[in-house]
């Protein structure tokens, strides 16, 4: 599972900022398990990548990039007319605010460390949330934008926080001496999805009552399972898995929001991640090695949630 050395990429790196426009057009292939992928944003000269960074009108998407380890930056790309804007400054995969204006990203500290920053997309303004000594990352808004959910090691272990923007309020959920992350509020904001590692290399899926604090295990498998992320209308979770143990690598799943009736939908040897739903439903993103470097690719999804097939299988 991730770790904050791995999540923060290359940081410190300034990019300028530019545009470049550029006629959009996907490259596809057929995965083994039939369904056709496209490839959003596949480049032979750097890693690019994504943490749940489509805009909340689908339009664009924020990318993440590093090449070599020696250059890397973010910049956003116009899922409609393919037009590519750097952001500077910015380095990472980054999470849109719910009216599409922020952008919540991860920035260094003087001690090494990383803080979590909202970053305005109008006056580029950078604004340092909750700031802390030690590392601080992976973060996302709740559904009105009132509350970033993030990760932390301010008390010694990993943890999913909440920081609530109008009066500073700081709010623990979970306190576990392993590892969790990846938290993410549900579309009505009544649950928090995130990953704990159990044993050794064996992570699973948890949710949050966000009214009670309780907390309920939705996967239980010795292997590797996480990334987790909501379905638009909530009644969905799609996760990645290496449950099938055909390659030792995660493929994608589709589980209902209690974790019952678990399926399948991706079957490639390499390794996929951070899958995530389009705002309307109807493609889930995700990173993959199955180009080299690792690229961003989607999957068509029709109204059972089933994936579109390539005509050539």
């Amino acid at each position: 599972m991730i770790s904050p050395y791995y999540a923060i990429g290359i940081i410190g790196l300034l990019t300028t900022s530019c545009a470049q426009v550029q006629t959009i057009t996907y490259e596809t292939s057929t995965d083994p398990g039939g369904c056709l992928i496209e490839h959003v944003a596949v480049d032979p000269d750097r890693q690019q990548f994504h943490f749940d960074g489509l805009s909340p009108d689908g339009a664009k998407l924020a990318i993440g990039w590093n090449r070599n380890g020696e250059e890397s930056g973010l910049y956003l790309l116009d899922l409609i007319t393919g037009a590519r804007t750097e952001i500077p400054n910015l380095n990472n995969g980054a999470v849109f605010s719910p009216d599409g204006n922020r952008l919540l990203n991860i920035a260094p500290t003087e001690n090494g460390r990383t803080d979590i920053v909202e970053y305005d997309l109008a006056t580029g303004e950078m604004t340092t949330i909750a700031p802390h000594d030690d590392w601080e990352w992976l973060a996302s808004y709740s559904s009105d934008g009132e509350r970033i959910l993030f990760n932390s090691y301010r008390t010694g272990a990993s943890d999913i926080y909440t920081y609530r923007k109008s009066d500073g309020q700081l709010k623990r959920w979970t306190d576990f001496d392993g590892y969790e992350a990846h938290g993410q509020f549900s579309p009505d904001d009544s649950k928090i999805l995130f990953n704990r590692q159990d044993e050794g290399e064996d992570y699973n899926i948890y949710v949050i009552d966000a009214n009670t604090g309780d907390i309920s295990q939705l996967t239980d498998e010795a292997t590797e399972e996480g990334y987790a992320s909501w379905s638009p209308e909530g009644d969905t979770i799609v996760f990645a898995s290496d449950r099938s143990q055909a390659s030792g690598e995660p493929d994608l799943y589709l589980m209902s929001a209690n974790g019952e009736n678990v399926r399948r939908i991706t079957d490639h040897p390499a390794k996929d991640e951070y899958p995530f739903f389009s705002p309307d439903g109807k493609y889930i993103y995700f990173n993959s090695y199955r180009s080299e470097p690792k690229g961003i690719y989607r999957i068509e999804l029709d109204g059972d949630l089933n994936c579109v097939k390539s005509v050539v299988q």
